[in-house]
């Protein structure tokens, strides 16, 4: 009988450092999986802010759809100025700023384009009002010209078109698949835009794009989800805390920031 109850006890002892053990990691284990699951949907909500802030620059509003916003980002173009030089102190003290020799550039191959297409007289008065120009801006230090003519720009700002998709993700998505959710199979992104107009008349544009945790934390998610009971911890403590209970982001920030 002894022994019996040895064995018992011995069998309640181990199942008692079970239940234990696994109040103490089963949390831990919650917290581990849904920090990496965060991760990989935080990043899909950034790389969709990233093209709906590019989006709204270039169209003034949001878009309102995965469709267009995929086609947005294979077919994009963003506008990068390349930089030659700085004003310097003196230039600055003599009232130049960069628009200012901008346009004395533009004014004078503007007068270069048109010598080239006169004759005679008209022709040459069109020539000297280039080169005039040209030389000052060589007096000034914006350029030097060589003795073959040419020119060496120590001042300029050129605009460049380059790939949306390549400048702003680098080949690190497929666009096609940016409405979907990491862990949940296939189910998308909610996206929503709105635009209002204040009584000044100003129009102000925003967007937001969310999910719902239980869809990437929960019993549909891959592999059957996580712990059930953590899964209500969390979302009774957002309810408290008067949270959306998921992850989303908007124009402004994301819920995680």
């Amino acid at each position: 009988m002894k022994k019996f109850v040895n064995i018992l006890l011995a069998i309640c002892i181990v199942a008692l450092i079970y239940i234990v053990y696994g109040s103490i990691m089963n949390p831990i284990r919650f917290a581990n999986e849904k920090n990496i699951r965060d991760k990989a949907v935080i990043q899909k909500l950034m790389d969709i802010k990233a093209a709906q802030t590019e989006y709204n620059y270039q169209h003034d509003g949001y878009c309102d759809n995965f469709d267009s916003l995929a086609a947005f980002i294979k077919t994009g173009k963003l506008p990068i100025v390349k930089k030659i030089g700085e004003l310097t102190d003196d230039q600055l003290d003599n009232n130049w700023t960069e628009d200012k020799v901008l346009k004395l550039y533009a004014k004078a191959q503007t007068a270069e384009i048109e010598a080239a297409k006169l004759t005679g007289r008209r022709a040459a008065q069109k020539k000297y009002e280039a080169d005039t120009l040209w030389q000052r801006a060589a007096t000034e230090g914006f350029i030097e010209i060589l003795e073959d003519g040419t020119k060496n720009f120590l001042f300029s700002r050129e605009t460049e078109f380059v790939s949306l998709y390549d400048s702003l993700y680098k080949g690190r998505i497929n666009p096609d698949s940016l409405r979907y959710v990491p862990f949940t199979n296939g189910k998308e992104f909610e996206l929503t835009t709105s635009s209002d107009t204040s009584k000044t008349g100003v129009i102000s544009h925003t967007f937001e794009a969310k999910v719902p945790f239980v869809d990437y934390l929960g019993p549909e998610s891959e592999n059957g989800g996580l712990d059930k009971q953590e899964i209500i911890n969390l979302l009774e403590e957002c309810d408290d805390r008067g949270r959306y209970r998921g992850m989303k982001v908007d124009n402004n920030s994301g819920n995680w920031e």
